[in-house]
């Protein structure tokens, strides 16, 4: 490379910086293949920057603006039995300026991860009947892309300051903080940043990514003036744009970040009035809101879809599969709900997080149906667990940032819209539950069960709502729930989900989630 890294002149390190060093980047894993015994080397380097704040009760608390510089690569060797291994660094000023020997050494250092984990496989192989289970890392084939994705943002969260962002958020708070009596405490934080990646690979892919993203969490905590039980509410809204998510309604809520405060407010206040959801110990009609829906999509349906999850890889931490319990044994191709009942995943959706167009390994992105018309298809993969099903790879292999190791990750995952009326979901109903929003789920291991916790829980006698509950949970069968449905709203939508854990160490990561309002049957528990 001709022209040394070069900091920006503002200090730090910004996402133009990656201008310099992109040659380096684009040529290195191709470089490193050819002067060393390994079949396969990617590279992934990633600068964010970003504006964050805090208020309490509509007072500042914290803010914050920051950038981050990682590097992460992969190796898989060419010796022995091919193994994988992985290096990865959070980065500063004086790494950047010395980048050609960083990558070098990130480079060396994933390459004698591998050699040794090829030849510990080989040492392995020879422990019988164990070592009959030890094969090869492969990597599923795919197009192999060069491609340039602009960040899309109306507002730059790079020209948001943190004096005015705190301002921002403290607003927000109190409006919410000052709308009831009974409202105690709000807790309000938002954040707006926007981030590129540069991939590159062996096999000629290099994909220069960027996106933006912001969102905002609010928390509330109410009580009534008889002293009954506190309420606690929180809930989040936000896109993949800029500062106009928030300040504009850009959201799937539509509302801005001071609106939506009000509303959670709004609801806690209700709740603080309302009695304990009545226990149902044999299945009621249930009908379902876009948000409640759009966490069933997550927990029962994503994280069990995801295929590193499904054959093991993830049981020690996450937990297994019901959808798959090997490879003689699996849902894939029977039906688990009902023919109104369609699931899938696609990255190319918008509306929500989730949305992007190559994963962190190249590969572009694509929908995926999970279920077809109640019937099981497929899973969400990465190149390695494609190959070890002999599927295709579809582009959900994704990393919080570029030093972790990817994982198998939703994108926007959705149940699919139908064609009924919502208001009509309701009034054909003569008795059961209108249930809204979603709070903490408790789910089995394997998601085959399920107890979703509602925001609130409506009444609904003779097609009309009536009185509201609070602290109810729907529960039930996974599988018996989904063959239940028998209604599909046409009111789909996607929303933001901020926080979605998986891994060792933890990543915690923005996804989408969608849905229309559905109808079914479940149990209610009671409220405390």
């Amino acid at each position: 490379m001709d022209k040394k890294p070069r900091a920006s002149a503002r200090g730090g390190l910004h996402i133009t910086s990656l201008d310099s060093i992109r040659p380096l980047v684009a040529q290195a894993p191709s470089e490193a293949k050819r002067k060393r015994s390994i079949k396969y080397v990617d590279v992934r380097v990633q600068i964010t920057e970003g504006v964050g704040s805090w208020s309490e009760d509509g007072a500042p608390k914290a803010s914050s603006q920051d950038w981050g510089f990682s590097l992460g690569v992969r190796v898989i060797a060419a010796k022995g039995i091919a193994a994988s291994g992985y290096y990865g660094r959070l980065l500063g000023v004086s790494d950047f300026l010395h980048f050609p020997q960083v990558l070098l050494s990130a480079i060396d250092a994933a390459s004698q991860r591998a050699l040794a984990n090829s030849l510990h496989k080989e040492r392995f192989a020879q422990l019988m009947p164990l070592g009959q289970s030890v094969t090869p890392t492969e990597l599923a084939r795919i197009d192999i892309h060069q491609a340039i994705v602009e960040a899309v943002f109306a507002i730059d969260p790079r020209n948001i300051t943190p004096d005015f962002f705190s301002n921002f958020v403290c607003e927000a708070g109190l409006r919410a903080k000052r709308s009831h009596p009974s409202i105690k405490k709000v807790e309000v934080s938002a954040s707006s940043v926007i981030s590129r990646q540069l991939f590159s690979s062996s096999e000629g892919a290099f994909i220069d990514q960027s996106s933006c993203s912001t969102g905002g969490t609010v928390f509330v905590l109410a009580q009534n003036a008889s002293g009954n039980r506190p309420v606690d509410l929180y809930h989040h809204t936000g896109n993949q744009l800029g500062f106009e998510a928030l300040s504009l309604g850009k959201n799937a809520h539509k509302m801005t970040l001071s609106q939506f405060a009000r509303q959670i407010a709004d609801e806690a206040n209700t709740l603080s009035e309302a009695k304990p959801a009545p226990s149902k110990d044999k299945p009621v009609v249930v009908v379902l809101d876009p948000d409640l829906v759009a966490l069933f999509a997550h927990e029962i349906i994503g994280h069990p879809a995801e295929l590193d999850r499904a054959i093991k890889m993830e049981t020690g931490y996450a937990g297994r599969s019901w959808f798959f319990t090997d490879l003689q044994k699996s849902m894939v191709g029977k039906k688990i709900g009902s023919p109104l009942l369609t699931a899938f995943s696609d990255p190319t959706l918008r509306g929500g997080y989730g949305h992007y167009l190559y994963d962190d390994e190249g590969t572009p992105a694509k929908r995926v149906y999970h279920i077809n018309k109640g019937i099981f298809q497929d899973f969400l993969n990465s190149r390695q667990t494609a190959a070890i099903v002999g599927a295709a790879p579809n582009g959900h292999y994704k990393a919080n940032d570029a030093s972790v190791v990817p994982l198998i990750r939703m994108s926007v995952s959705a149940i699919a819209p139908g064609k009924s009326n919502p208001a009509s979901i309701i009034s054909d109903v003569e008795h059961g539950y209108y249930c809204v929003g979603h709070r903490i789920p408790s789910i089995s291991e394997s998601r085959e069960n399920f107890q979703i916790a509602p925001r609130l829980i409506y009444e609904i006698r003779h097609g009309r709502l009536g009185r509201v509950f609070r602290d109810g949970r729907v529960t039930a069968n996974s599988k018996d729930f989904f063959n239940s449905i028998d209604a599909v709203g046409s009111d789909f939508t996607i929303f933001p989900i901020p926080n979605c854990g998986k891994g060792q160490p933890m990543q915690a990561k923005q996804v989408g989630n969608g849905g229309p309002t559905i109808r079914a049957q479940a149990m209610i528990a009671r409220g405390v």
